[in-house]
Parts: structure tokens; C-alpha cells; sequence
């Protein structure tokens, strides 16, 4: 019973490998790469490449960190030297400025003395004042005049009446006269109201000659020296001058003319 088993079994066996074997040899290709075609993994081989993988790209995530900041670095380092180049360039040109200033101030001063040069080479010169004796109107007044032209040059101070301090135009009349033992206010308008006034046309050396009328009087006097000139202590920064009556006449306004020789003498013609 079992030996007729076996034989079923063989010749079954035998009946289903016939056709394969008239066919020829049966051949499996397994490709070099494929998985099966490798070694077997040791045990705990894997964690460790998974582990190399991890710090690999943790290695290249710092240094694409650090290869940011150095970039950044970079952009702000060139930033900064493009503003100190600025700078520098700004302060060459601040310089190069400051420079020609001082170049064309020099120059303006050197115009401004050739300018002066030749007024003072051109302009007619003052009428000379007279001496004491010159018999030109009164003794007094022509001692008057002869008394202000010893204070040409004396600078302009406002409040001022006395060589040492300065003059303003009251003041240099105030103290001629002072000279000569008439007391006159220390005031344009009160010595305009003070003294007895005159014809222009009579205008003699001595007298006042008064300009810029104003609502309580004239605001400025001098003392007549002869022709069109009369010396005056005109301004701040200016001197005590010799000037053109009819200019400043023009300029500022004639108000009249007073003849303070009337009060000591008490001669209508001075």
C-alpha cells in the first residue's frame, strides 16, 4: 500500500516536471544591486548610519549658519566703510569750502582798501578849517571852529563829551563850546531850542547847523567850518569828520542853523 503511494507521488512529480524540462534549464536573475544581492546588515548597523546622518546635518546646518552671519558680516562691514568714505569726502569738501571762504574774504578785504584808496585819492578835499584869527564871521565862532578840528579822528561814542571818552554830536558841541564858557545841553533838540537861530545865507564858522528834524527837534548837529563842510561826530563806528553840509543836508534833512557867539556877546551878528 505504501510502495504504491510512493509511485503516484513520482510519477505526478514527473508528469508536472516534463514540460519544464523540455524547455530547458530554469535560471533565476537577481540584480547586483538589489537587496538581495548584499550582505546582510550586522544587528544595530542601521541606528548607527542613522546616527552618522544626524550629525552630518546638523554639521551642515552650522555651517550654513555660519556662512549667513558671514555674509551679514560682510554687507554690514561694507555699509560701514561706504559711510566713513562718505564721511571723509564730506569733511575734504567741508575743508576745500572753508578754504575758498577765507580766500575770497581776503580778497573782498583787499578790494574793499583799493576801494577806499581811491576815494581817498579822488574826493575834493574839506574846506580847511580857520584859525581863531582868521577874521571869518566872529572871534568866537571861528575859535569854535578852530577848536573842533583838533578833534579829528576822535571815535564816535554814544553819551560821550569828552576827548578821552568820545564824542556823539551833542557832545562835541557841548564841549567846544564848553571851551569857550557857553554851557549847552548834552542834546541836539535842547540846543536847537536853546540858542538863537540864523538865516542859512548867514551861516558864518562857529555856528550849528542842525539836520534830522523829528517830532521834539532836530536829532543831529554840527559845527560849520566855512563853504559846504562842516565837522560832525556822524555815528557809531565812524570818527569825528570833516563833512559836506549839502550831502548830509540830502541825506538826512536840513532844520536850520543857531549861532550860540549871540549868548556871550549878545551881538546879533555874533
Amino acid at each position: 500500500m505504501r510502495l504504491r503511494t510512493f509511485l503516484l507521488i513520482t510519477i505526478g512529480f514527473l508528469l508536472l516536471a516534463a514540460p519544464a524540462a523540455a524547455q530547458g534549464p530554469v535560471f533565476m536573475i537577481v540584480p547586483t544591486n538589489s537587496p538581495l544581492s548584499q550582505p546582510a546588515l550586522r544587528p544595530g548597523a542601521s541606528s548607527s548610519l542613522r546616527a552618522r546622518l544626524r550629525a552630518d546635518r546638523t554639521v551642515l546646518r552650522q555651517t550654513l549658519q555660519a556662512h549667513q552671519q558671514a555674509a551679514e558680516a560682510l554687507a554690514r562691514e561694507s555699509t560701514s566703510t561706504s559711510l566713513l568714505s562718505n564721511w571723509l569726502e564730506t569733511e575734504k569738501t567741508t575743508v576745500q569750502l572753508r578754504q575758498t571762504l577765507d580766500a575770497d574774504q581776503a580778497q573782498a578785504a583787499a578790494l574793499r582798501r583799493h576801494i577806499h584808496s581811491i576815494k581817498l585819492q579822488t574826493q575834493t578835499p574839506p574846506t580847511p578849517v580857520p584859525s581863531p584869527m582868521s577874521g571869518n564871521g566872529s572871534v568866537m565862532g571861528s575859535a569854535a571852529a578852530w577848536i573842533a578840528g583838533q578833534y579829528l579822528g576822535i571815535p564816535y561814542r554814544w553819551g560821550g563829551d569828552t576827548p578821552d571818552e568820545g564824542f556823539d554830536c551833542s557832545g562835541l558841541t557841548k564841549y567846544v563850546y564848553g571851551q569857550l564858557g557857553i554851557d549847552l545841553p548834552h542834546w541836539a533838540a535842547g540846543q536847537w531850542q536853546m540858542l538863537p537861530h540864523i538865516d542859512p545865507s548867514q551861516l558864518a564858522p562857529g555856528d550849528l547847523v542842525f539836520f534830522e528834524p523829528q517830532a521834539n527837534g532836530p536829532g543831529h548837529v554840527g559845527i560849520y567850518t566855512g563853504g559846504d563842510s562842516f565837522i560832525e561826530a556822524p555815528h557809531t563806528g565812524d570818527v569825528v569828520k570833516v563833512a559836506s553840509l549839502s550831502e548830509e543836508a540830502a541825506t538826512m534833512g536840513f532844520v536850520g542853523a543857531a549861532r550860540p557867539g549871540q549868548i556871550a556877546t549878545g551881538d546879533p551878528f555874533g
